[in-house]
């Protein structure tokens, strides 16, 4: 996938769209004519336009400064003589619209070619179409997934250790609230509870369950909700509002013992089912409103846990969370990802790479000295781990050993 920047325009003396425009958004196309370059090289834009751009490149499109449009490039060039549209306009190509701005987008100097293919990443005008081309791609992905928890209500981002699987619990969280994807959430906490599960973890911890009180001097017993219990009675009487608990380690519980009768109440949202606990009042129901969101993060790599029954992977949708090398920042950390992933070469057949492999947030530091110290004191040592319990072969010992920058 290449990057380009194009101005869609018929010469100098007419800046700004008018049908050229209208063919970009309404049937989805760019093109250029077929004038001389200012070099004197016949066609010279032209041959790049037919020859050198590819399906699947992102196009920076504009007129002048402003009405900017980011689109993806769908088919491969084609000629047309459809004088009706534009006579200049013969050579197209169809398009997906990314999106489209009517501003100026600093970056992009006025001087820049009819069409350019940007290749410099150290450059500010490649810089603003991978960022937007990266902003999009995100948002795309995270309304993917929103629509996935919205049809199922509840889900689990499963993954190896450092994919970032509870920010972007987090950022779905404010999602469904905000419709922004910053990932704090102190603003949103009435409506988002994040909890840890452990192996000890039980149903009287997780929805109700008999507590000792002993504030009037002697103790006493009653039952109290807690938090899912809490979060779905708060999310019954405000049907206007979403509300999430994110169940971070959601493995790391027994789930069937933890959920009990909620099982049931998982699949079927908005039905009554009766707790083996009354409450003072004896009430027993529990009711699991449909505006109540349930995502979980999963640690693959970890098999220290029990494996979840299918009686529960049935009511859960299963995303999965996969390293992301384009999301490392320094040089020298996508060139460590590089070494490490080689090192899952040595990987033993009982497990996936995709499941076991480090995340990239292993390989994100703000200099080359805070990237030593996460080689030194979190790869290293995790690898090492990853030895000690068999998923590295012996062969990989050598490699992590002589693994630097």
């Amino acid at each position: 996938m290449n990057y380009w920047h194009m101005q869609l325009y018929e010469g100098k003396e007419n800046r700004y769209w008018g049908k050229e425009e209208e063919l970009l958004k309404t049937k989805k196309i760019i093109g250029l004519g077929d004038w001389h370059n200012d070099k004197g090289e016949d066609n010279y834009q032209i041959n790049k336009f037919k020859e050198a751009m590819n399906i699947g490149d992102i196009v920076l499109v504009r007129a002048g400064g402003d009405k900017i449009a980011l689109v993806e490039v769908i088919s491969d060039a084609y000629y047309s003589e459809n004088t009706d549209e534009l006579s200049w306009f013969q050579n197209r190509r169809d398009i997906n619209i990314l999106e489209v701005l009517n501003k100026r987008i600093n970056g992009f100097p006025a001087t820049m070619g009819t069409l350019q293919r940007l290749t410099d990443k150290n450059k500010k005008s490649y810089r603003v179409i991978n960022n937007w081309y990266r902003k999009i791609k995100k948002e795309k992905l995270m309304k993917e997934k929103i629509n996935l928890l919205k049809n199922r209500k509840q889900i689990i981002l499963q993954g190896p250790p450092g994919t970032g699987k509870t920010r972007l619990a987090k950022q779905m969280a404010r999602y469904i609230i905000k419709e922004e994807i910053e990932v704090k959430i102190d603003d949103i906490k009435e409506q988002v509870k994040l909890i840890q599960f452990h192996p000890s973890y039980s149903y009287e911890d997780f929805v109700r369950g008999i507590v000792a009180d002993s504030s009037i001097g002697s103790i006493t017993y009653k039952t109290e909700n807690k938090i899912l219990a809490q979060m779905a009675k708060k999310a019954l009487e405000d049907k206007e509002k979403n509300y999430i608990l994110i169940i971070d380690e959601i493995n790391r519980a027994n789930l069937s013992s933890v959920l009990g009768e909620l099982i049931y109440a998982l699949e079927y949202r908005d039905e009554v089912v009766e707790s083996m606990y009354a409450l003072e009042d004896g009430t027993r129901e529990i009711t699991l409103p449909s505006n109540l969101y349930i995502i979980g993060t999963m640690n693959t790599a970890d098999r220290s846990v029990g494996h979840i029954d299918y009686a529960i992977r049935r009511r859960f949708a299963f995303e999965s969370i996969l390293p992301d090398k384009e999301a490392i920042n320094l040089d020298y950390g996508k060139q460590l990802f590089k070494k490490v992933l080689e090192i899952f070469n040595d990987i033993s057949p009982e497990f996936d790479k995709n499941d076991v492999m480090l995340g990239h947030s292993y390989f994100i530091a703000n200099n080359k000295d805070e990237l030593e110290e996460k080689l030194k004191y979190q790869i290293k040592p995790l690898l090492d781990e990853y030895l000690k319990d068999g998923i590295l072969n012996e062969n990989a010992k050598d490699k992590i050993d002589t693994l630097s920058l």
